[in-house]
């Protein structure tokens, strides 16, 4: 093969060349090349700021119930969906439990974390004891799916509705358990 001879370019070179040639085509000068950068989607983006102790809890709340679907419902789908929750929404969640830890240490002191774990064993005894575990799997499904196609900053606001239809009695449990 004569006359063709391998060039290599550093890394963004392709580009200056490119934009050249497009330059060259012009027929006045340019006076200023835009680079013009993709902007990468959209991320979950920061947790909202929790909205008083009730909207904490009850996120909290959700989340615990999706916990123990993933355990109780032996369903892939659902433990996979449940861990990508934990990834998606980790920021909302790290505030949510934050707000539940200082809520519990302002109401009992120094007993306060001991006081959250019982609450939240308590919750967790609940959910796991829900007498149709097969409506409680097909909506914890369906609320995954919600959940992860959720904001962070939707989270909180959906979070009632979807621990209602998690377990109809969930918000009879989240005010018993705190």
């Amino acid at each position: 093969m004569t006359g063709i001879r391998r060039v290599t370019m550093r890394p963004g070179s392709a580009a200056l060349v490119l934009l050249g040639l497009v330059a060259g085509c012009s027929s006045a000068p340019p006076t200023r090349v835009d680079v013009i950068r993709p902007t990468p989607p959209p991320g979950p983006g920061p947790a909202p700021a929790i909205e008083g102790p009730a909207a904490a809890n009850v996120v909290w709340a959700l989340r615990g119930g999706l916990n123990v679907a993933a355990l109780l419902c032996k369903d892939q789908i659902i433990t996979a969906g449940y861990n990508r929750m934990l990834k998606v929404h980790r920021s909302l969640l790290d505030d949510v439990y934050a707000a539940e830890q200082a809520r519990y240490r302002q109401q009992f002191g120094s007993a306060g974390i001991a006081r959250h774990d019982v609450a939240m064993t308590r919750l967790y005894n609940g959910f796991a004891s829900v007498p149709d575990r097969r409506r409680f799997c097909t909506a914890a499904t369906r609320i995954l799916d919600e959940v992860l196609a959720a904001g962070s900053a939707d989270v909180p606001r959906m979070a009632t509705r979807a621990l209602t239809t998690l377990e109809p009695g969930a918000m009879r449990l989240v005010n018993s358990a705190g």
